[in-house]
C-alpha cells in the first residue's frame, strides 16, 4: 500500500526528481504515533487529503553526479486523487518525524527486515515562521546537518540534501485504470489492457499525476557508508520509510 509505511527496492533507478513550477528533537517513542496521521486506521497516502505525516512514495537511485553516492527521496503530503489539486505550499510540521530505514543483506544475500541504519528527518520553524530541515544519521554525512527548505544544503562530509516542493515523480494512468475496470464489467469480458492503457498505435501515455506538486525530502548517501563492501562486494540494501507524530 501507499500509506504511512512505504518501501522501495534499492535496485530501482527512478532518476532524479525534477523541479516543479512552483529542528525539533526526536520525540520519545511513547509520545509518538507511528501511523503519523489523525485519520482513521487504514487511510492510505494516495487516497486521502494531503497531510505532513501522510507518506506518498520512497525512491532510491544512483546519484547522476557520482557513482559512489546513492540518492534517497521521501515524498509526502500531496493530494492523492489525480488532478484534484496542485499543492502550492510545503507541508512543514515540526511534530512529524520522518525515518528512512535501511536493511543490509547478509553474506548469503538475505534480508532480516530489521533496519541496520535509520536516517531521521524533521522540520522546524524560526521566530518568523521560516521552515528548515534537519537530517540525522545520513550515511557518510559525518554529523547532523540542517538548513532552510527550498535550498540545497550540504553536510560536513560533503553530501547534499534538499526539502521542498517538487513535481510528483509517481506515474499512474487513472483513466486507463478506470477503463480497464470497466472492460471487465460486461458478461464474458476478460479485460482490455491494450485498449485501456492505449498501448497500441504509438498513442501518448497519460500521467494522472503530471504537473502536480508533492512535498519531498531528498538526500545523498555515501555508498561506502550505506553499504560497506565485504571482500570487494557491496551488499544489497532494502529501504522503507515511516512517519511518527508527536502528540500531547
Amino acid at each position: 500500500t501507499r500509506a504511512n509505511d512505504q518501501c522501495a527496492d534499492a535496485s530501482a533507478d527512478q532518476g532524479p526528481l525534477q523541479h516543479s513550477e512552483r529542528q525539533r528533537e526526536a520525540a520519545d517513542a511513547q509520545r509518538c504515533r507511528t501511523n503519523g496521521d489523525d485519520e482513521p486506521p487504514g487511510k492510505e497516502g494516495r487516497e486521502g487529503p494531503g497531510d505532513a505525516g501522510d507518506l506518498a512514495d520512497v525512491f532510491i537511485f544512483q546519484s547522476p553526479e557520482s557513482s559512489n553516492k546513492t540518492v534517497a527521496a521521501i515524498t509526502f503530503g500531496g493530494r492523492s486523487a489525480p488532478r484534484s489539486r496542485i499543492d502550492g505550499s510545503f507541508y512543514c510540521d515540526p511534530r512529524v518525524l520522518y525515518t528512512l530505514h535501511i536493511d543490509r543483506a547478509n553474506a548469503a544475500g538475505a534480508f532480516d527486515n530489521i533496519a541496520d541504519v535509520e536516517v531521521l528527518a524533521r522540520f522546524g520553524k524560526d521566530a518568523t515562521g521560516n521552515c528548515g530541515l534537519q537530517l540525522q544519521n545520513v550515511p557518510g554525512a559525518s554529523a547532523t546537518f540542517s538548513g532552510p527548505i527550498e535550498q540545497v544544503i550540504t553536510s560536513v562530509g560533503g553530501l547534499k540534501a534538499f526539502a521542498g516542493l517538487r513535481n510528483d515523480p509517481f506515474f499512474f494512468d487513472a483513466e486507463g485504470y478506470a477503463a480497464l475496470i470497466a472492460s471487465f464489467a460486461g458478461a464474458g469480458q476478460s479485460g482490455d489492457v491494450v485498449g485501456a492503457f492505449r498501448l497500441s498505435g504509438n498513442q501518448a501515455r497519460r500521467d494522472s499525476f503530471a504537473l502536480r506538486n508533492v512535498s519531498a525530502i531528498v538526500f545523498e548517501m555515501s555508498n561506502d557508508a550505506l553499504a560497506p563492501a565485504v571482500n570487494g562486494v557491496r551488499p544489497k540494501v532494502r529501504v522503507w520509510a515511516t512517519t511518527a507524530r508527536l502528540v500531547g
